[in-house]
């Protein structure tokens, strides 16, 4: 009997020594953070892998790069990973973080099809996010500061939109297949190069047959911003008694859209509200102690916020023609029957639709200074 226990000890000890069976290296993997997708020639695509190296010793980490680009041409996406593997290890994609699109691909082929690949890789994150390029995606993946990972960089720009209005709300991977599937427009964030920098600028819009519709400038971002009432952070900046002033968005409060059907007109109804403080103002005769000066700012907020949402309005649905703030996703649940029926033709239902917009903003702070004597 002891003869036996003692084999069991040992069988234990053994399993135990064995480790993960199917453990690998960290050196001996490609640890993927980015990829880039650019129009090559002869038809082809040209692919950018943004792969992480591994530390070399402390003595070497302040000159050796934290990462490598391999480029390649390819017919398709998975056929650039082949490439890769012809002269680098396989590719690991767990890790990856950003999808770059250049705009020229989009003009060239509907969104969809070139994202299909990493929807089917079991391997590739559904929570990476996606971005598009105004220069080649390869340049961007190139772009950085000595030691940073352009990636990472982007990935880390990306969270904050709490800091402005001229930011989207990241889109991932997983959240543009169901955008796709569900038939309806969106905008993704845009990203480019200002003097050797990496810089979040605008967005490019998906319409209903997962073209791109068109650009949307940084500004213009903020616009949508307000109209859909994503505003996490960022101020307003407007002119009381002919000064300029700053109103800095500290929340939001509520938010109410409601959309009504009546045959094939749709009207939609949008009401947000924000607390806010005034953190500038040029007016000589500032007294912000005093109720009624600072309704006077907030009315002025208000308009301002107003006009820039009846601008980007006339863009989306005059020029664009696509419901990039997502609205069909209230029909959908609000009006459920007309959306079924009107599931692939929610864009044109968009551009012919009465849209109704109201800003509340209450100034809850204005800093330390409220007065001048």
């Amino acid at each position: 009997m002891k003869r036996i226990l003692h084999l069991l000890e040992l069988f234990v000890i053994v399993s135990l020594l064995s480790g993960c069976w199917d453990s690998e290296e960290i050196e001996d993997l490609s640890l993927l953070v980015g990829v880039g997708i650019d129009l090559g020639e002869d038809d082809q695509l040209s692919l950018t892998h943004q792969i992480l190296l591994p530390a070399a010793g402390q003595s070497a980490a302040a000159t050796a790069p934290s990462y490598e680009n391999i480029t390649v041409p390819a017919r398709t996406v998975h056929d650039s990973v082949r490439e890769v593997a012809m002269s680098k290890n396989v590719l690991f994609a767990n890790q990856q973080r950003l999808i770059i699109i250049n705009e020229n691909v989009l003009k060239s082929l509907p969104l969809d099809a070139v994202i299909n690949q990493f929807i089917k890789d079991n391997d590739t994150r559904r929570s990476c996010i996606i971005m598009i390029s105004k220069d080649p995606a390869e340049q961007i993946l190139s772009t950085g500061e000595d030691g940073s990972v352009p990636a990472n960089d982007l990935y880390s720009l990306s969270e904050n939109i709490s800091a402005t209005s001229k930011i989207l709300p990241s889109i991932t991977l997983g959240q543009t297949s169901a955008s796709l599937q569900a038939a309806g427009s969106f905008a993704i964030q845009s990203v480019s190069i200002n003097e050797k920098m990496l810089k979040l600028n605008g967005a490019g819009v998906i319409n209903n047959n997962s073209e791109l519709a068109g650009m949307l400038t940084a500004d213009e971002v903020s616009y949508m911003n307000w109209l859909e009432g994503n505003i996490e952070g960022g101020i307003i900046v407007g002119e009381h008694n002919g000064k300029r002033f700053s109103v800095e968005v500290i929340s939001q409060t509520n938010k109410k859209i409601k959309t009504n059907v009546k045959g094939s007109q749709v009207t939609i109804n949008i009401s947000t509200e924000y607390d806010t403080r005034l953190s500038e103002d040029w007016y000589s005769n500032e007294d912000s102690f005093n109720s009624a000066y600072l309704k006077e700012i907030e009315k002025e907020a208000e308009k301002e916020v107003e006009r820039q949402v009846e601008i980007i309005l006339n863009k989306l649905q005059n020029d664009l023609k696509s419901d990039a703030p997502g609205f069909f996703y209230y029909i959908r649940s609000q009006h459920p029957k007309f959306y079924k029926q009107n599931k692939n033709n929610m864009d044109e239902i968009f551009s012919k639709a009465n849209i109704h917009f109201k800003v509340d903003l209450k100034i809850i702070d204005f800093g330390a200074k409220g007065a001048t004597k």
